[in-house]
């Protein structure tokens, strides 16, 4: 086992006088986005505090009709028993009719929250989807009649502390809008105790009682640094990444509560790393696979759609990623990889350093959604995984996601812009983020290449301005000993 954490234990009180519950480091008159490339104190990043949970969700408002890839087409609708008892009292008329069609009770795993579901049309649209694409039931009955799910949606209601959080499913256009196209989207603040939108339902941390032990006490102190390690961008994001692994590994390894008094010291060598810019040059050292990373999305993106259910947006997604490097049945893997080095060099790379908070963005989004890297308690949308597991899901996610937009790059070339960023990130979401099953098939096709490892983040991360060039466990293994030693 890789020999994370040194002994060294702060008293808890301690700790939290110095590590915030989130950060929230906002830029200085002028600046466009944060730099951290003037290395600060190492207790001036730990106490950077002016943010105290995330809410930005609860500024979002549906565009209802205009909307490009409607959240009432293609998805499937839980309903809670609320609802489902308002349903059954709806007065005759058509959307009473399409209620006894389409709403049946749940056989499995029924609860209140999930007490039925919407079966979809033919057509794989909600049968209350009327003609001019609004909402029947919302129209005719108002908002009151909308299940949980659908008041809520896209936004996502975390309980943290006794405290709703919000943040977003990207699945939604206009809320991948919203996320990714603003610099500061994440830091927006909102009224979580709105009317627009029902907040009787949530999820909480998965907690101790839960078949994963962690570090729960901590939670705070924890995301504080992954939120600060995601907007260091003195590092490139498969730095960050990568080194974020590494603390995932360290906190995957705290099983009891007598190893659980090395997290102080842990949580304190990474603000380290952070503040003096460590292991930078060595990082740079590690060369970039882009064969796997090529093989990796042509075969998951190519499982899911063989599943079925995928619509059209990302379908053409798809197309315009296989374009871009010049895939088909017939090219030459050679040939393919060299399109997609190609690619991320010469569009993909310099589009987002000009769009540095898109990433980001879309990474901060990801950790506020799920509790990252604890993770919300496992329910009919969430699998519960370990510490390790969750990271796992997290970069391999990214790494579809951003394989695709270099193909995409490559095919749109100088018009490359953030509408295909938006398109991209939008479509897989809406056709990955919403299917557990997938999830675990990502997670599982990952441990079976034996890429779920800390050479494999590597494998899966590294990006070079090299041409076709190969990570090596022994390139990583190089590596290794010097974050060991850091934080030993």
């Amino acid at each position: 086992m890789f020999p994370f954490g040194n002994g060294r234990v702060r008293a808890d009180t301690e700790l939290r006088t110095f590590v915030p519950r989130r950060p929230a480091v906002r830029p200085t008159a002028g600046q466009k986005y944060l730099d951290t490339s003037a290395r600060l104190p190492m207790e001036i990043f730990m106490t950077q505090n002016l943010e105290h949970r995330p809410l930005y969700a609860s500024t979002f408002r549906c565009i209802g009709a205009e909307c490009e890839d409607s959240c009432c087409q293609g998805m499937g609708v839980l309903v809670d028993k609320i609802t489902y008892d308002k349903y059954q009292n709806l007065p005759e008329g058509n959307i009473r009719s399409l209620v006894q069609i389409h709403v049946s009770l749940n056989t499995v795993d029924a609860s209140d929250t999930l007490y039925a579901k919407i079966q979809p049309t033919p057509a794989n649209d909600c049968p209350f989807l009327a003609t001019d694409h609004l909402c029947g039931v919302q129209k005719e009955f108002g908002p009151e009649y909308l299940s949980a799910t659908c008041s809520i949606y896209p936004r996502v209601l975390n309980s943290v502390n006794g405290e709703l959080e919000t943040s977003l499913y990207l699945s939604c256009p206009e809320a991948a809008r919203l996320v990714l196209l603003n610099p500061y989207s994440t830091q927006a603040e909102g009224n979580v105790a709105s009317s627009h939108f029902r907040t009787d339902q949530f999820s909480r941390m998965a907690g101790n009682h839960g078949a994963y032990p962690k570090p729960y006490s901590y939670f705070g102190e924890i995301q504080a640094l992954v939120i600060t390690l995601v907007r260091d961008r003195t590092r490139p994001m498969w730095h960050r990444l990568f080194l974020l692994g590494t603390l995932c590994c360290a906190l995957d390894a705290i099983k009891t509560e007598e190893q659980e008094k090395m997290v102080p010291g842990i949580i304190k060598d990474y603000w380290e790393i952070i503040s003096t810019g460590a292991l930078r040059s060595e990082l740079e050292g590690l060369q970039a696979n882009p064969a796997t990373q090529v093989d990796v999305v042509l075969r998951l993106i190519d499982q899911r759609i063989r599943a079925g259910e995928n619509r059209e947006r990302f379908l053409e997604c798809w197309q315009d990623f296989q374009e871009g490097i010049g895939y088909s049945q017939e090219s030459a893997p050679a040939s393919d990889i060299q399109h997609f080095v190609e690619a991320e060099e010469k569009f993909c790379r310099p589009f987002f350093a000009q769009h540095p908070f898109i990433l980001e963005n879309y990474l901060l989004n990801y950790v506020f959604r799920n509790l990252f890297p604890f993770g919300r308690e496992a329910s009919a949308h969430h699998v519960s995984q370990s510490i390790l597991g969750e990271y796992m899901l997290m970069i391999t996610q990214f790494t579809l996601v951003k394989g695709l937009l270099i193909g995409t790059a490559g095919r749109y070339r100088e018009n490359f812009s953030t509408e295909h960023v938006v398109k991209v990130i939008q479509s897989f979401s809406k056709s990955v983020e919403h299917s557990p099953a997938f999830l675990q098939e990502t997670t599982q096709f990952v441990t079976s290449r034996n890429l779920g490892t800390i050479a494999g983040f590597a494998t899966l991360l590294a990006s070079s301005e090299k041409t076709a060039v190969f990570v090596e466990a022994k390139h990583v293994a190089e590596v290794l000993p010097l974050v060991a030693e850091l934080i030993a």
